[in-house]
């Protein structure tokens, strides 16, 4: 696998509809960052980036590794390598009984290195190198715990109609092979409209939402 140069790239159940966005700008910053269900173990989770430090020295030396930050306080968010801050960038595990020095996922603000969306993407370590599995366009909102260890994810995707009208897709990936692949779309939703997708129209509505996402570079 060949390493990534980031910034140049360019419910789950019937009992959970999504709302989470991709836009920072509309987050409530009083939002819990995690909530769990105990009945079902499903994460729903709401990341607000704030804060003056990292949850540990190894998150800030695993972004300094990947190059995707600096470490000069006058740069700014919208400097191709923006700065190094729990304000911009959000380290998360990969699978629970991993380090992360092994394997995580990084979830990027809007706006940060002048990228309009959120972005996440996924790294493994591969004979001693940091190596990225996946990267998407979307904001994560939803994990669901899996037997293999690494969490099925809930990604939402932004997009327009041809109208020009808003459209997002919550859509369920699973890890296979080292990597996550697309399993389906779970709700499309509009401004005031949609939502779950039925079990009878789920494979071609899948299909379309995942030709749609490729075509328009959502995964990279």
């Amino acid at each position: 696998m060949k390493k990534s140069i980031f910034f140049a790239s360019i419910g789950l159940f019937s009992l959970f509809v999504f709302s989470a966005c991709t836009d920072d700008r509309l987050v409530n910053e009083n939002d819990k960052v995690e909530k769990i269900d105990d009945a079902t173990g499903f994460q729903n989770i709401e990341v607000v980036f704030q804060g003056s430090k990292f949850g540990s020295e190894d998150e800030k030396a695993l972004l300094e590794e990947l190059k995707i930050c600096s470490e000069d306080s006058e740069i700014k968010n919208t400097s191709e390598v923006p700065p190094c801050s729990p304000e911009n960038f959000k380290v998360m595990s990969l699978h629970k009984d991993m380090s992360i020095k092994n394997g995580f996922m990084v979830l990027i603000k809007a706006e940060t290195a002048g990228f309009p969306l959120r972005r996440l993407l996924v790294f493994q370590r591969e004979r001693g190198e940091l190596v990225k599995a996946n990267g998407f366009v979307a904001n994560l909102i939803g994990r669901v715990p899996a037997e293999s260890g690494f969490d099925d994810l809930v990604l939402r995707f932004w997009d327009k109609d041809e109208a020009g009208f808003k459209i997002w897709y919550n859509c369920l990936f699973g890890w296979k092979e080292g990597k996550y692949e697309f399993k389906y779309v779970e709700t499309i939703e509009g401004p005031n409209w949609g939502g779950k997708v039925q079990l009878a129209d789920r494979e071609n509505y899948s299909k379309s939402v995942y030709k749609t996402i490729v075509a328009k570079k959502m995964l990279f």
